[in-house]
C-alpha cells in the first residue's frame, strides 16, 4: 500500500555570509529526517539570503551573498537560491518572505522555515 507523502520545501534564511559546506550539510540532513518520517517528500530546499539592510558588521554585499550561494549551490539539483528577500530595502521578517516572494509561487507545498543563521 502506498502513502500518500506531504510535499515540503525546506527553506532556510539567513545571512549566507558567506554559503559553506555546513549550511548545505544541514539541508541534506534535514531532508534525510523528514523522508525518514514517511510522513514528507521534500521538493525543494531555498537559500534566502538576508537584505544588505540587516545590519550587520561585517556583512558581504547580497549581491555577492547570492553570487557566492548560487555557486555553491550549482551542484544541487534541489537546492536554489531567492533573492527575493536580499532585494529589500531592510530587514524582512521570516514570515514576510514567504508571503510575497516564496509561499505565493508555490502555494500548493508545506514550508518548513528555518533561521540558518540561529544553528550556526
Amino acid at each position: 500500500m502506498a502513502t500518500c507523502r506531504i510535499p515540503l520545501v525546506l527553506l532556510a534564511c539567513g545571512s549566507f555570509n558567506p554559503i559553506t559546506n555546513q549550511h548545505m550539510r544541514l539541508f541534506e540532513l534535514a531532508r534525510d529526517h523528514m523522508h525518514s518520517t514517511g510522513n514528507y517528500q521534500v521538493v525543494k530546499g531555498i537559500v534566502s539570503p538576508v537584505s544588505d539592510g540587516y545590519g550587520k558588521q561585517g556583512l558581504v554585499s547580497a549581491k555577492h551573498r547570492v553570487a557566492m550561494a548560487r555557486l555553491g549551490l550549482q551542484t544541487s539539483d534541489w537546492i536554489t537560491v531567492d533573492e527575493w528577500e536580499s532585494d529589500q530595502p531592510d530587514w524582512t521578517e521570516t514570515v514576510v518572505t514567504l508571503r510575497p516572494g516564496i509561499a505565493t509561487r508555490d502555494s500548493h507545498w508545506h514550508f518548513y522555515v528555518r533561521n540558518i543563521s540561529t544553528l550556526a
